[in-house]
């Protein structure tokens, strides 16, 4: 099991290096394709009925028929990555998330009574929380001149904060912060995980960032992005745990061998993105 565990992580990681580097479309159909099969991992993960309490964790959740609903959500996703890749205008993202949720409505109208009312705001939450927070690893890095350095900062937040975090854990977690959520979350994993995704930023902007810019300071910059997307991205991982121990399952699928599913190895990066970017986009703008 480790072995596996170890050879599919060093895939994923040298498959992600050279996604993020090339950037562009390739990027964006890789990130498409995950977004797709991040969206059925958790819609059909929110399709599960609520676990009883102190009921066994079955492996994976229950199996669900894709249904024209699931086909206006595929159909959203790839319409809102080919508008972000080729119109580059929010308002044209905006407008195909409404259509979408229109769209499924009319859906529930049509199939009514088949389909419960809740279906709908699974759905919504599956597309947003998924695909569209994915999108903002695309937008990252196409962040004009800035982007081919802001891409490294999501990587540096997410998996610098969650390997540092299991390390000061083992070591000094004695206090558990989330015990019904997280088990395995410690206090000290948390600060160790953000401080250290910090150091690691700032590691980076003074040696990397500062020389291709020019700008003597701008490590700083790095360090609070990194600081933030981790903490970000931890409330990430628990929302993703906190799901999957309501809904009584283990893991999301196994696409990964020794990891999960694209929901249990991306569930940081995910609200870590979102958190890089805008942080970006205010902190750049008032350098």
């Amino acid at each position: 099991m480790f072995g596996t565990r170890t050879i599919s992580s060093v895939f994923l990681i040298l498959t992600i290096l050279v996604f993020f580097f090339l950037g562009g479309y390739p990027l964006a159909v890789a990130l498409l394709i995950i977004s797709i099969i991040g969206y059925w991992e958790l819609s059909k993960a929110m399709a599960n009925p609520n676990a009883l309490p102190g009921a066994e964790r079955a492996p994976l959740p229950n199996k669900k028929r894709f249904d024209s609903m699931d086909v206006i959500a595929v159909i959203s996703i790839v319409l809102y990555y080919a508008a972000m890749v080729f119109l580059n205008d929010a308002a044209y993202l905006y407008a195909i998330l409404i259509a979408f949720i229109v769209g499924i409505l009319f859906a529930y109208v049509f199939h009514f009574p088949k389909v419960p009312i809740d279906r709908i705001a699974n759905l919504i939450f599956s597309i947003i929380y998924c695909p569209v927070f994915l999108s903002f690893i695309y937008m990252t890095r196409e962040f004009g001149e800035h982007g081919k350095w802001l891409i490294w900062l999501i990587l540096i937040s997410s998996w610098g904060c969650d390997t540092f975090a299991y390390l000061f854990g083992r070591a000094y977690g004695k206090k558990k912060v989330f015990p019904k959520l997280s088990p395995n979350k410690s206090l000290a994993g948390c600060i160790g995980g953000v401080l250290s995704a910090g150091i690691l930023g700032a590691t980076y902007g003074y040696f990397y960032v500062c020389k291709i810019t020019g700008e003597k300071y701008l490590f700083i910059f790095t360090a609070i992005v990194c600081m933030v997307g981790a903490f970000m991205g931890m409330a990430g991982d628990l929302v993703a745990s906190g799901i999957k121990r309501n809904k009584g399952f283990k893991d999301y699928s196994k696409l990964i061998p020794g990891h999960g599913g694209i929901m249990d190895r991306f569930d940081s990066t995910l609200v870590c993105a979102v958190a890089v970017y805008a942080l970006s986009l205010v902190l750049i703008n008032i350098w």
